[in-house]
């Protein structure tokens, strides 16, 4: 609040506040501090200044309903409206005409302040009170003074909010883009330590990464990001949700960037500031010598985590993601004794096929003909020729055969019958 000398038709010196402005100033804060919202729904520091450049009125009050305007504009998510008005009285009317019945004025001027027995400024909407002071000039009041006075100055309040609302834009639903950017968030006051860090050394590594203003981390866990933009301050909030994440050992992580390489493996981040190691013996099925044979920084893998030690670091493995290229020994065994048993059975089997070679195969037709050779007498056999139509004709040849072939065969006809009746 400040009451400069012109704001009267004055010329003065303008120095350190005065107790006027210091007294009017500290009535103004105290109307508004009420409607203002907490400060873990809005964590800002609010300067809210009023330069009087006339006063004819109460000027405080004057400050209560600029300064509420003033809010709204500027996007502070006030609870409600509020409107300031000041209060006279006029205890003994008679001295000035009238019939002697107090007179209570209200939105007072200059003059009725400097001529009239009370100063009462009352504030707030026609709900409520926010704050009120009176300033009296004779040796009291009486309370159905003090509750018409009250009453007057709610009305008064309801037609000064009607014109603000009136004249005043919307409030605005966000802060401006000049404001900087404030994010409040709550978080394990046993893992605050993860943030800040030895010596500090974390949280100034997530403000220079992230490429916000400030960090604040309380020891009640709350913590509050400074940011200029957007964009850096939901890159600090990612950092920050990932160094309170609680990882479970069995967790796979996908897409995990590598971010440096040492002789004994190398540096994965699973989430935004969040780091582990995957040793060497854990990046591959196969001996590895070396992790910069296969790998460099910036590469992307997929990696588990089985272990956290007793300092929370974390130890990942690629090779438990990997297809296992070698089958169980039990298989290797199994495979290998029936690749055995094979072997064996067809080492065996030239012997069983040449049994099976030299072993005669009987057949029906065998038996049949060693019957019929148990019938017929030993030492004759009997030849049929049997001549298609297709064949030529016979020759003296072919009949002198024949009948040489009859002679030979000369058993009975009954056995000759027999014979050929079995051989057919």
């Amino acid at each position: 609040y400040s009451f400069p000398p012109s704001c009267v038709g004055e010329v003065g010196r303008i120095g350190a506040p005065s107790r006027r402005e210091i007294g009017h100033g500290m009535l103004a804060e105290r109307s508004l501090e009420r409607i203002l919202p907490s400060e873990n729904d809005f964590p800002y520091t609010i300067r809210l200044e009023s330069t009087i450049t006339e006063s004819n009125g109460s000027s405080s009050m004057a400050s209560v309903c600029g300064g509420c305007l003033a809010l709204q504009d500027a996007g502070v998510p006030i609870k409600c409206s509020i409107a300031g008005i000041a209060m006279g009285l006029v205890l003994d009317t008679k001295e000035f005409g009238g019939d002697g019945t107090p007179l209570i004025l209200s939105d007072i001027v200059g003059s009725e302040d400097a001529s009239g027995d009370m100063d009462f400024k009352v504030a707030g909407n026609e709900d409520g009170i926010t704050a009120f002071q009176m300033d009296i000039k004779v040796a009291g009041i009486t309370l159905p003074i003090m509750r018409k006075a009250l009453q007057q100055a709610r009305e008064g309040r309801k037609h000064i909010l009607e014109a603000m609302m009136n004249c005043s834009p919307p409030p605005a639903n966000r802060l401006s883009k000049f404001a900087p950017l404030i994010y409040v968030m709550k978080v394990n006051p046993d893992r605050v330590n993860l943030i800040i860090g030895s010596g500090g050394k974390k949280i100034k590594s997530i403000i220079e990464e992230s490429g916000v203003e400030a960090i604040d981390a309380d020891d009640n866990g709350t913590v509050k990001i400074f940011a200029k933009d957007l964009l850096s301050l939901e890159r600090s909030k990612a950092i920050i949700s990932s160094l309170m994440m609680v990882p479970t050992i069995g967790d796979i992580y996908r897409n995990c960037e590598i971010k440096s390489i040492a002789s004994y493996g190398v540096f994965v981040e699973i989430a935004p500031g969040r780091e582990g190691l995957c040793h060497i013996s854990e990046l591959s099925s196969s001996w590895l010598p070396k992790a910069e044979d296969v790998f460099k920084v910036g590469d992307h893998i997929d990696v588990k985590l089985i272990e956290i030690n007793e300092k929370g670091q974390l130890r990942l493995s690629h090779r438990a993601l990997l297809p296992d290229t070698n089958p169980d020994n039990s298989n290797i065994k199994q495979s290998t004794g029936e690749l055995a048993d094979d072997t064996e059975t067809s080492s065996k089997s030239p012997e069983k096929s040449k049994d099976k070679s030299s072993t005669p195969k009987i057949t029906a037709s065998s038996k049949r003909s060693s019957e019929d050779d148990s019938v017929l007498p030993s030492k004759k056999f009997v030849r049929r020729l049997v001549s298609s139509s297709e064949d030529k004709p016979f020759t003296n040849k072919d009949k002198t055969k024949k009948s040489s072939n009859k002679a030979v065969g000369s058993g009975s006809v009954k056995d000759e019958s027999s014979l050929v009746s079995g051989e057919a």
